[in-house]
């Protein structure tokens, strides 16, 4: 009874200390010292809890301790910067790599290695803190009286030689035209391989190798691509938009349902649209506020809103057409991806962040009226309904939220398949949970599913598969065979049959520490180490994945699928509310050039090595011998065949949207958006006419500057994810 009195008045005093400065947050942090002092959370005292939350320490919250119980998912090292690193790697060479060894992989005194294998104490900032500090009973590891701050900065060192594990190395204008009316009849995207003058789909066809014919610009001249104009987007958050060019229009869209159509030589805005409902902000609900462009058939243009509604306007003129919702909520879904139009229908998926269950909708171009729709978790009844534990199914997510593929000789429309619901806890719907982590093919014209494959089982690291299915034809002796190659944010890259789905092939593109492989019929085999705890599991790719939606890219000359990657891995844990922490203090994102047969490492470009924003750029290559990408606020040419880096300009903004090539009067584009600006490089021989749109909107070229000097004249934009 002693105790307990002794363990309130610690927290009553903890609490008069802290209030002064933190009224507003009084009431949870009362809760996690009442339920630390009552021994109600484990593996922490009070004096460390005080120290966390009191005044000038640690700037540390434990705001969800109350929630999780669990410090190990909570506390993390907010000592991460190169001074702490500096100041940590001396006091480990001072003080632990005598028994660690200095490369912290084993040494005198039967120390363990700290890099390479899992920690035996665990893996988590807290983990690692309390055990240098507590020590481990029975061994030569000792109880050490480091300050906090020290022992935060050896945390820094240990996550440092944890990263230090790579995957692979490197081998390696003209004034505005006239235009007659546009029209793209499906003919012509039907018959399409790869894009040259105009760019049609969001992955330049329907195929999604976003590789396109156009030579103009190559490696023996892209050194002098110069800024040509800029549009500014009149709006605070940054664009993942992909335009479509045709005809000498470029059409763009914006969050929550903007578009607009520009003169795709000099910039000059010639009609805009606004779809936005007054009651619906530019934030929706779950937090979606992105666009990443339009679909063009016939004479009319679609793209969705954030709001989940499919808007058809006159390609010519941007008059609506018509205008139609998908969902009957529409605070809870959002369509942030490109609609994919064939034959007479136009396709749409959807991303929801919260419940429900996601699907494929197909209407038709004409009218909007809705063709069919493919839910992706089946109900009761259906095939694999029984893949989901309870009723589990009923709000198990599975967003369609990115832009498929399409084979027009099959009639097979393949989309990818986002990640279950909740993201990180399976024990809640335990089995399978078809068909999210997977691709569906799906009858073009009756949306029925022909096959399915599932590149995650059971997904709970957030490792969706919505990323860019990819098709290709390959001659092997008399017979051709179609193929889909696929970059998994699980960090594998596979190849399919696109006839059947019969899996062919898997072989690991970044580091991964959560499966043994990928068994014969493409099912992963989890390691046993990956079981998580409470003081958490380091699991490499991170939640982020190894590539995200940021689009690949393949050159058939070269056979080299080309993927933007992420090296970087995350501290999983066994609960609900303990939510993956960042285990890294540095880490790093790529390019690299696979073989397309193998999936082996042909050449590997880094970029730098940071702290934050997990997040890099899509992909385009050209037979002019070029990749374009960025990373960052970069925008960047590397030579295909060797990953050399040729040219390179710094945006003034974060840029993640697919670039894009066309060409308008014999003059090569390349076009990109960063942040609130899209910008458009041409080469110097090309000209561009000043001027303004039919509503003033001002155009900025910048034809005679190069890349650096023209950005640097103009408004920095806002950086944006």
């Amino acid at each position: 009874m002693a105790s307990r009195r002794r363990a309130y008045a610690a927290v009553i005093a903890a609490l008069l200390v802290c209030a002064p400065f933190a009224m507003k947050g009084v009431r949870w942090r009362a809760q996690v010292l009442i339920l630390t002092a009552t021994g109600q959370v484990p593996d922490i005292g009070l004096r460390d809890v005080i120290s966390f939350i009191g005044p000038g320490a640690y700037r540390q919250s434990l705001e969800h301790l109350s929630e999780t119980r669990n410090p190990y998912s909570v506390i993390q090292n907010l000592h991460v910067t190169a001074a702490d690193l500096q100041a940590g790697s001396l006091l480990f060479r001072d003080q632990c790599a005598s028994c660690h060894g200095p490369s912290a992989v084993g040494g005198l005194n039967g120390a363990p290695a700290l890099a390479g294998r899992p920690l035996t104490h665990g893996e988590s900032d807290w983990a690692i803190f309390r055990t240098i500090r507590n020590g481990v009973p029975g061994t030569p590891m000792q109880p050490h009286a480091f300050r906090p701050l020290q022992l935060w900065q050896l945390v820094t060192v240990i996550r440092a030689f944890q990263a230090t594990q790579h995957f692979g190395s490197s081998t390696a204008g003209a004034p505005s035209i006239a235009r007659p009316a546009v029209s793209v009849p499906y003919e012509r995207l039907r018959d399409l391989q790869e894009p040259a003058e105009d760019w049609l789909t969001f992955s330049g066809s329907f195929r999604s190798t976003r590789h396109s014919k156009l030579t103009a610009i190559d490696p023996s001249n892209v050194s002098g691509l110069a800024l040509r104009w800029l549009y500014h987007f009149d709006v605070s958050f940054g664009s993942r938009a992909s335009p479509i060019v045709t005809n000498g229009l470029m059409y763009l869209t914006h969050p929550p349902a903007q578009m607009m159509a520009l003169d795709a030589i000099t910039g000059r805005r010639v009609w805009q649209y606004d779809g936005a409902h007054p009651d619906v902000p530019a934030e929706n609900d779950s937090g979606l506020v992105n666009n990443r462009g339009a679909a063009i058939l016939g004479n009319r243009v679609f793209f969705g809103t954030a709001d989940a509604r499919v808007i058809a306007l006159s390609a010519d003129t941007g008059k609506e057409l018509w205008n139609v919702s998908v969902v009957d909520v529409p605070k809870v879904y959002s369509i942030t991806s490109a609609p994919l139009a064939y034959k007479d229908l136009v396709v749409v998926g959807v991303a929801t962040f919260h419940v429900g269950r996601a699907f494929v909708v197909a209407l038709d171009a004409a009218t909007g009226r809705e063709r069919w729709r493919f839910v992706a978790i089946p109900g009761p009844g259906e095939r694999g309904n029984d893949t989901w534990a309870g009723e589990s199914w009923r709000t198990g997510g599975a967003p369609t939220w990115l832009t498929g593929s399409y084979d027009p000789e099959l009639n097979l429309l393949y989309w990818g398949v986002g990640n279950p619901k909740p993201d990180y806890d399976a024990s809640l719907r335990r089995g399978d949970n078809l068909y999210t982590d997977s691709v569906v093919a799906l009858d073009g014209s009756t949306g029925k599913l022909r096959w399915y494959f599932q590149f995650t089982p059971a997904d709970d690291h957030d490792w969706d598969s919505n990323q860019i299915p990819v098709l290709i034809d390959r001659t092997k002796g008399d017979r051709t065979e179609k193929l889909m190659l696929w970059a998994n944010r699980n960090g594998f890259y596979y190849a399919l049959n696109r006839v059947t789905g019969q899996f062919l092939h898997a072989s690991a593109f970044v580091q991964q520490t959560w499966t043994d492989g990928i068994d014969a019929n493409g099912r992963p085999k989890p390691r046993p180490q990956a079981v998580r705890n409470s003081k958490g599991s380091l699991q490499f790719p991170g939640n982020g994945g190894a590539t995200n939606w940021w689009t690949p890219s393949y050159d058939s000359a070269l056979n080299l699928f080309f993927v933007p990657v992420i090296e970087h891995g995350m501290m999983f844990f066994s609960t609900l509310d303990s939510y993956p922490v960042n285990a890294q203090p540095l880490f790093y994102t790529a390019v690299r050039a696979l073989d397309a047969d193998t999936g082996a490492l042909v050449w590997e470009r880094r970029n730098a090595v940071r702290t934050d924003d997990r997040f890099t750029g899509s992909l385009m290559t050209t037979a002019g011998g070029l990749l374009f990408g960025c990373d960052q606020s970069t925008f960047f040419a590397l030579e295909s065949k060797s990953g050399k880096l040729l040219w390179s300009v710094d945006t003034g903004g974060s840029v993640t949207a697919p670039p894009v090539t066309y060409t308008v009067a014999g003059v090569q584009y390349v076009a990109v958006a960063a942040a609130t600006n899209l910008l458009v490089f041409s080469l110097p021989n090309a000209t561009a006419a000043a001027g303004r749109g039919d509503d003033g909107h001002t155009v900025r070229p910048t034809d005679s500057r190069r890349p650096a000097d023209a950005l640097a004249a103009l408004p920095r934009p806002n950086r944006s994810r």
